[in-house]
């Protein structure tokens, strides 16, 4: 049985056979007979293929074209990975445009949605049978897609939760914790008190509280973190005094705080000298100096103190710890005058001309309470003996080079000898 399309190639083919015997026989064209020849040829194979393939018919009682046809096969299921693929693309260009860890999101996620992409698309085709592909999807993503998934989601709540408490005051980070705790602790009771409650249910119950997290810190993230005061210390105050003149006497005649360097004043500094830590635990390595009730200096040094010793010797160039502890009966602090420092004059020279218009080096404690001790870290990187000829005002009169001074307590000096 010939079909529709079969019939009109056979007559195709006939009538350019004729052609070619009428054409070959009157004009005696060699040219034009192997070209009406092709064409007869090509025809006659045409005819032959079609009737092969019946015109791709499918006949009633013919079962295999119906079950091996494109039609036939289930369709593709749904997937999420081509939008993540594309999504990583515009995240990929948006950082080539902005910033570089935008590139690495990006890529990041080109890589996943990729990966996902492929699996799923190969597990499409392992067989007709939808449920067994998807075992089969599983069967390979899962051991990566549990972990890797779990860890990253973990991570988004806990960033969340952080934004959250760090745009909180103290008190507030109490209350919302005590909030979350509790919270936690009644969902628990409530879910073990219901044994046959389903999986759904509990999972749903987690995905809400990870959104209501997640969304809270985003919004909480958006907003910034809490605004958290610096913490003044002395040197903040010494600096302050010295780089903004101007400002620290405007603040000074608002009585704010005292007018003179806190290094030299006896008086007490808002914020710096305020629930300052006033004890000390012991420490290796450390020198003491002690404030005596008659307002005298004296140190104690690591190791043995030498006989008859007036000043209290240090390394150079090396970071000293010194404790201070305050026998007296008033409020002090412990502060170090290391002088002005020196101008370089040419490259050769160690030390040149001494800079007047310096300010002078000075470090000091916050203001102890009477038995209270405090750590002064500090490091002395030129020799004490470069300041022979220069007079220290917070030495004792017409006394040159480095001293420890107690401000307010004329008697207490004791002189810094760095070799």
């Amino acid at each position: 049985m010939f079909t529709t399309g079969s019939k009109f190639l056979i007559g195709a083919s006939a009538v350019a056979l004729l052609a070619t015997v009428i054409y070959g026989v009157g004009q005696d064209g060699v040219l034009g007979t192997i070209g009406l020849a092709s064409a007869t040829v090509g025809l006659m194979a045409l005819t032959a293929l079609n009737a092969i393939l019946r015109d791709s018919n499918v006949f009633l009682d013919d079962d295999a074209p119906v079950e091996n046809t494109a039609a036939a096969q289930p369709a593709p299921t749904g997937s999420v990975w081509p939008f993540g693929f594309a999504s990583g693309a515009v995240v990929v260009a948006v950082g080539l445009v902005s910033y570089q860890p935008v590139v690495v999101i990006g890529v990041v996620v080109l890589l996943a949605t990729g990966a996902e992409w492929t699996v799923h698309a190969w597990a499409e085709r392992a067989s007709s049978d939808g449920v067994h592909n998807a075992k089969v999807r599983s069967r390979l993503s899962n051991p990566l897609e549990y972990p890797i998934g779990g860890a990253v989601a973990l991570g988004i709540i806990i960033y969340g939760f952080s934004r959250i408490i760090l745009s909180l005051g103290k008190t507030n980070t109490t209350v919302a914790f005590f909030v979350a705790a509790t919270v936690v602790v009644v969902v628990g009771f409530m879910i073990a008190s219901r044994p046959k409650l389903g999986s759904a249910a509990v999972g749903s119950v987690m995905a809400v509280g990870a959104i209501a997290v997640v969304a809270a810190g985003t919004v909480t993230g958006i907003r910034g973190e809490r605004d958290i005061a610096e913490f003044e210390t002395t040197t903040i105050w010494q600096e302050e005094a010295l780089l903004h003149p101007e400002e620290y006497a405007a603040g000074a005649a608002e009585g704010k705080h005292p007018a003179g360097l806190i290094c030299e004043s006896p008086e007490e500094f808002p914020e710096a000298d305020e629930r300052a830590s006033e004890t000390v635990g012991m420490k290796s390595g450390t020198y003491q100096v002690l404030l005596s009730e008659s307002g005298t200096l004296d140190f104690d040094p690591p190791g043995e103190k030498e006989a008859g010793a007036v000043g209290m010797v240090i390394p150079r160039s090396s970071t000293t710890n010194v404790i201070f502890r305050n026998d007296s009966d008033e409020h002090r602090r412990l502060s170090l005058d290391l002088g002005r420092p020196y101008t370089v004059t040419d490259y050769e020279s160690e030390i040149g001309n001494l800079d007047e218009s310096a300010p002078p080096t000075q470090i000091c404690t916050t203001l102890i309470e009477p038995g209270g001790a405090q750590l002064l870290t500090f490091k002395a990187g030129e020799p004490s003996f470069a300041y022979e000829s220069i007079p220290n005002p917070n030495g004792p009169p017409g006394a040159d080079g480095f001293w420890f001074f107690v401000p307010g307590v004329d008697t207490a000096k004791l002189e810094l000898i760095v070799p």
